[in-house]
């Protein structure tokens, strides 16, 4: 008999809202009972192709994907390793094509709007002149810095006459160009360690990684740098410099980002410093067709375009950081 009177109990509106709350109820009890252990899955889950996609980029040309990673794909969610990995990817800086984008068109006249203001400060007893410029009125600051040394026959004024100070700096840099000691305006000789007094030279200008550009004899100086203290660095621009024979036998170990320049001219310490300074990982060597010793001023606009590419990638891998 029971059976046969729930059948006729009559479904009204409220008993089917009633019966549709209570499976809902139990669905939110379910749901709640499995979620700890669903977590773990699906970390893993997402965790691998963001792994996937960060160890295949390097690969892709196009600077504007890179970009697009860097916008897409930095949540606060993703872990990234932030000890040097991404800016010590050897195969990223072998392979990218650093003239691959023109300079900004108006990239001349805005040079024309920069002030290069001089100062001399005291670094280990050293009274060092030097120059400095940073981006002209209405042009945003990038937060590199560039840092210029020169070469014996050279000092600072050559950057100044060059142009290069004033481009740099429309590119929105902050830019300093050094007399190192015993040139230009620098009168002293008596630095000790050169390697100590770049570093306190840095330090006294509240210089934080940047981009060292070093022609020539100033490799007496950023060699030594570059081998004591590799974590100042954001970036190495050595343009033929001196004293690479010295870096050899550690050059596997150095994970700055390097643009080594030479002229085609220069069969001497060119391709010399080329051959030694090309065993770092994260370096590339570029020819300039044509040029001597002091390849910048043989070749100033392709120099400059070379700049504006490796700092722009320098920028962009900090972002990844």
């Amino acid at each position: 008999m029971a059976p046969s009177l729930m059948l006729k109990v009559p479904m009204t509106p409220l008993r089917v809202m009633g019966m549709v709350a209570c499976v809902a109820a139990l669905c939110l009890i379910f749901s709640a009972l499995t979620t700890s252990e669903r977590k773990p899955k699906l970390g893993r889950s997402l965790e691998q192709p963001v792994q996937q996609f960060k160890t295949s980029q390097y690969s892709i040309k196009s600077d504007s994907l890179k970009v697009t990673y860097i916008q897409f794909f930095c949540a606060e969610s993703d872990q990234r390793d932030t000890s040097g990995k991404t800016m010590a990817e050897p195969h990223f800086w072998k392979t990218f094509n650093f003239t691959s984008e023109k300079m900004p068109p108006n990239i001349d006249s805005l040079a024309l709007k920069v002030k290069v203001n001089e100062s001399t400060i005291n670094i280990m007893g050293v009274n060092t002149f030097y120059r400095e410029a940073g981006p002209p009125e209405g042009v945003a600051g990038s937060g590199e810095v560039v840092v210029l040394l020169h070469g014996a026959a050279f000092q600072s004024k050559t950057w100044l006459d060059l142009n290069t100070i004033n481009i740099l700096a429309a590119m929105g840099h902050r830019v300093i160009a050094v007399d190192l000691p015993g040139y230009g305006l620098t009168r002293s000789r008596n630095t000790g360690n050169a390697a100590d007094y770049l570093k306190n030279l840095l330090a006294n200008l509240k210089i934080m990684s940047p981009i060292l550009v070093s022609p020539s004899m100033s490799g007496s100086f950023s060699i030594p740098l570059i081998m004591k203290y590799p974590q100042e660095l954001g970036g190495y621009v050595p343009v033929a410099p001196v004293g690479t024979g010295s870096l050899v036998s550690m050059a596997s170990e150095v994970k700055v980002p390097t643009l080594i320049i030479y002229g085609e001219k220069d069969k001497g310490l060119g391709h010399a410093s080329r051959d030694d300074l090309s065993k770092i990982p994260t370096s590339q060597a570029v020819e300039l067709a044509g040029a001597k010793h002091p390849a910048y001023l043989d070749q100033p606009h392709l120099f400059h375009t070379l700049l504006y590419n490796f700092i722009k990638q320098v920028h962009n891998h900090r972002a990844l950081g």
